[in-house]
């Protein structure tokens, strides 16, 4: 089981010009889906759950159900905690077997974010494992047609908040927005390029569930190395039980209808996996 870090999988992403696709899940289904993917396509992943999921799952029971699913598997994988919100929440995933962490201190003063973060470096690099900060804004479900050029990293702020927290990846400002975009995102992919310029530390893409393949490779040879991927698999599980239950009303067995909602979540994985390759 090659369980590593979010570090050793983006630094080596960096260097082939390519990028880790980093997958939420949400339940044994999603986690199911990715773990098959690793598998099945070789491709080094990182699995990813937010503080909502560990609430509704447990801290303990996700990172348990990855290395068993992936017990003799010979394929590099991370488990990170996405977004999270507290040096505290960061220490209980460490204790429960994640390899990464994320601190999210974007809504924060910048010299509070700096202070925040740097916490979370000083209690987890010692102990070998990975930190994500944030810098700049991310949109939420409603800002995905809004004009965030203000709000977009700006490549000094983002030179002084990586000398000074240590982190070892860094998530940036750049357009996108977490949820389902109402508009056509405008990606500034030329701020990529100045910061991947401008700092040694690998970037870090979220909200691309809805970006095109297109903008997604022009990101990576900007200089992105891991992008985060969590709507369109929750569309896909969610659509396939809808679909399911709606064509065979005499169902019931959760295990059937469940098997399809696994390989709807496994066809959107693969598309990312092969973006994230970057060929």
């Amino acid at each position: 089981m090659p369980l590593t870090t979010t570090f050793e999988l983006m630094r080596k992403a960096e260097a082939e010009k390519k990028a880790i696709p980093a997958f939420n899940i949400d339940n044994l289904e999603s986690a199911i889906a990715v773990c098959e993917i690793i598998r099945e396509s070789g491709y080094p992943v990182i699995i990813q759950m937010i503080p909502r999921t560990l609430n509704y799952g447990g801290i303990g029971v996700y990172p348990a159900m990855i290395k068993e699913l992936l017990s003799d598997c010979d394929t590099d994988f991370a488990i990170h905690l996405d977004h999270g919100s507290s040096l505290s929440l960061a220490v209980k995933c460490i204790d429960k077997g994640f390899t990464s962490v994320m601190f999210d201190g974007s809504t924060l003063p910048f010299s509070e974010n700096i202070r925040a973060t740097k916490e979370v470096t000083d209690y987890a690099l010692p102990l070998g494992i990975s930190v994500e900060g944030e810098l700049g804004t991310i949109g939420g479900k409603e800002e995905g047609d809004i004009d965030i050029e203000e709000t977009y990293t700006k490549v000094d702020e983002a030179v002084e908040f990586t000398e000074k927290t240590g982190v070892t990846s860094l998530a940036i400002g750049v357009g996108t927005a977490h949820g389902i975009y109402k508009g056509t995102p405008h990606i500034n992919v030329n701020r990529i390029r100045e910061i991947h310029s401008a700092c040694d530390t690998p970037l870090v893409l979220h909200g691309a569930s809805g970006l095109s393949d297109s903008v997604l490779r022009e990101c990576i040879s900007a200089g992105i190395s891991k992008i985060n991927f969590a709507t369109e698999l929750r569309q896909a599980f969610t659509g396939s039980v809808r679909n399911s239950l709606e064509n065979d009303k005499d169902v019931f067995d959760p295990k059937l209808y469940m098997r399809f909602a696994i390989d709807e979540i496994k066809k959107v994985l693969a598309a990312k996996i092969k973006v994230c390759q970057n060929d």
